[in-house]
């Protein structure tokens, strides 16, 4: 099978391209801890070289495109954001191109953004790549959570994103277990599922900032064992996410099986269905879709 371009997902802490051939299969993979964050601004299109520089030699110049925070403010080039409702030719016609070392020209997709239900600005870079990818699989309209640090709630319908809000749950996680009162003075934690199923249900019923300090009083008074303090407000943040993924019927985790295993159980608890569809196939499956979607051929 025959190489025929490149896709790039570049975010802020890591590097990932993918190998592709012309029918959108996946041929090889390079992955470095090369994210924005250890690239200075100028740098660029010299690292980009470097970290590729095993396939040009192959290969040669393969066309590019690019997503991700690569197209931010911090990133190679910022890209405006396409205003939902988006679809891949909405994100095709206001694609970007950079300079490549080679004199050839790499493309940088859109992110999208949106008001969301409560009336605020909410904007993506990378997951509307994941979202255009699974309204390539499953065919359908959908209500999505591409679960993560700022998980993202999205509602797509007629091949388009409609709408979406993010959710913090992954930082605030990170936040409370790691520096406020709740994480302190801790043993060495385990998992344990009836305690995180007790934090689902009431993280689903009840205002977040009403029952987070529940994680220190059940410690308190033995209700929660101290080394399942982590499972309980894992699942009060996941419980209360939930709250809003309620559009239709069927819910789909976007990611990886691993990480998404909290998720199914909480929504298996919830009595929600759901499925869960591999974060890279959805990345995938959206880019080859916009590289067909790019009549400019300019690389």
């Amino acid at each position: 099978m025959k190489a025929s371009w490149i896709a790039v997902d570049w975010g802020t802490t890591n590097f990932r391209a993918f190998l592709m051939s012309d029918t959108g299969e996946c041929l090889d993979k390079i992955q470095q801890a090369k994210g924005l964050l250890s690239v200075d601004q100028d740098q660029f299109p010299q690292v980009f070289d470097e970290l590729i520089s095993r396939w040009n030699g192959i290969y040669g110049h393969l066309p590019v495109i690019m997503a991700g925070m690569v197209g931010s403010q911090q990133g190679w080039c910022e890209v405006p954001y396409v205003h939902a409702p988006a679809s891949a030719q909405d994100l095709a016609n206001n694609i970007h191109s950079v300079d490549l070392l080679s004199g050839n020209k790499a493309k940088i997709v859109s992110g999208v953004r949106c008001i969301n239900a409560f009336g605020n600005p909410e904007v993506m870079r990378g997951e509307e790549i994941q979202l255009i990818g699974l309204g390539e699989i499953i065919k359908c309209d959908f209500n999505a959570i591409l679960f993560g640090t700022h998980s993202k709630n999205a509602y797509w319908c007629d091949g388009k994103i409609e709408n979406y809000s993010t959710v913090m749950t992954g930082e605030l996680y990170s936040l409370l277990v790691n520096h406020s009162i709740l994480g302190k003075s801790l043993p060495e934690q385990v998992f344990n599922k009836d305690v995180f199923i007790k934090g689902v249900e009431i993280g689903n019923k009840y205002p977040l900032n009403h029952v987070l300090f529940s994680a220190r009083t059940f410690k308190l008074f033995d209700d929660v064992q101290d080394t399942n303090i982590h499972a309980y407000i894992s699942g009060l943040l996941i419980g209360h996410e939930f709250i809003i993924s309620n559009r239709l019927n069927k819910l789909y985790l976007v990611g990886s099986q691993k990480l998404a295993s909290n998720y199914a159980l909480a929504l298996e608890h919830l009595n929600i269905e759901f499925d869960v569809i591999d974060g890279d196939e959805c990345f995938l499956k959206g880019m080859t879709k916009i590289y067909s979607k790019d009549e400019s051929n300019e690389y």
